[in-house]
């Protein structure tokens, strides 16, 4: 394991118990999270050494972060460069196996065989797929557009399936982007209308400006669903609670390595950046500087957010668990036995 997995400190406690203990409710379902284990990786050397993620590991965060509560997780495959896509694929699911109240989206690549695909999912808890844009034919992972990295015989097989995409979107303006939008409505309303749409990171809009030029047409789109992950500036919390339907977002973490470090997705105008705390040379002067981890950032965001929005309690239990257990069809005995 990774040493940063077990960095929790004494700020990070205050917040929780100060600010965050009483927004939280007693279940939550990450819609984000992934698994990693540096033995799927051909020949490339990882970005964190030692950082293998299993469910336990999940599982022993959780307790650190949100104590007390009931966890259950929509799991991601992990897109990292060099990735043996088929011994990922078997280890998340040896991982998983019999664990109630847990899904899977299946990583893909365009070169990802269609036959392969479907066989996976015939595994009752891998319920969608997982493309990301590193993927693309065009080898342009900024401005790739969304066929060029899931390819439309997947599409087509999800389609028939009505199967989940976790989305992240490229191109430089994520979901404001006019060829992304427009293939959203060409797919949503025709060309693959059983398919269910999980955009990440609230649509990629981790700015306001995104979401602000996009939310009034992506609400007019079926199937589209939002989850939260990363997320730590509140405007496009405040900008997708006041315009969307609640039920279609998701709570998500983004977790382990890209949430669960001190520091937070900055905001700069337009654009956003990763930024931790303990890479840079900060002085705190007139403060108590004591940065804390960003997965609390997201989370005291989006709580300003729904007090912005007015949420009901009803309506933040929703966002933090029911939405997603609803959607992915988590059955009530399944949470009895999460239980």
């Amino acid at each position: 394991m990774n040493k940063v997995e077990f960095d929790y400190r004494n700020c990070d406690r205050e917040i929780w118990e100060e600010e965050l203990d009483d927004f939280v409710p007693d279940r939550i379902l990450d819609a984000h999270i992934h698994l990693f284990w540096e033995s799927c990786l051909d020949n490339v050397k990882p970005r964190f050494p030692g950082s293998d993620a299993n469910i336990q590991t999940l599982n022993k965060w959780a307790e650190v972060l949100y104590p007390g509560r009931k966890m259950q997780y929509l799991i991601l495959g992990t897109p990292h460069p060099g990735t043996d896509v088929a011994k990922h694929t078997d280890a998340v699911r040896q991982d998983l196996e019999g664990i109630p109240g847990v899904r899977h989206n299946r990583l893909v690549t365009p070169s990802c065989n269609i036959r392969d695909i479907e066989r996976d999912l015939k595994n009752p808890q891998f319920i969608g797929l997982k493309p990301y844009r590193t993927y693309s034919v065009t080898g342009d992972i900024a401005e790739c557009r969304i066929h060029e990295f899931l390819p439309h015989e997947q599409m087509e097989l999800a389609n028939q399936n009505g199967w989940w995409v976790t989305m992240h979107l490229s191109r430089l303006h994520g979901c404001a982007d006019q060829y992304n939008l427009d293939d959203l409505e060409e797919y949503t309303n025709r060309r693959y209308p059983n398919i269910k749409w999980l955009l990440a990171h609230c649509a990629r809009s981790f700015t306001y400006w995104p979401i602000r030029h996009a939310v009034e047409r992506l609400r007019d789109m079926p199937n589209i669903y939002y989850d939260t992950s990363a997320v730590t500036d509140v405007r496009p919390y405040v900008t997708l609670l006041k315009n969307e339907d609640t039920r279609r977002i998701f709570w998500g973490s983004d977790g382990v390595d890209a949430a669960f470090f001190h520091g937070h997705y900055a905001a700069l105008g337009r654009a956003w950046q990763h930024y931790d705390t303990d890479q840079g040379d900060l002085k705190f002067p007139h403060c108590d500087g004591r940065p804390i981890l960003a997965v609390y950032e997201q989370l005291m965001s989006l709580k300003f957010a729904t007090e912005v929005a007015e949420l009901s309690r009803d309506q933040i239990e929703g966002l933090l668990w029911r939405n997603a257990a609803t959607a992915l069809g988590i059955s009530d005995e399944e949470e009895a036995a999460n239980s």
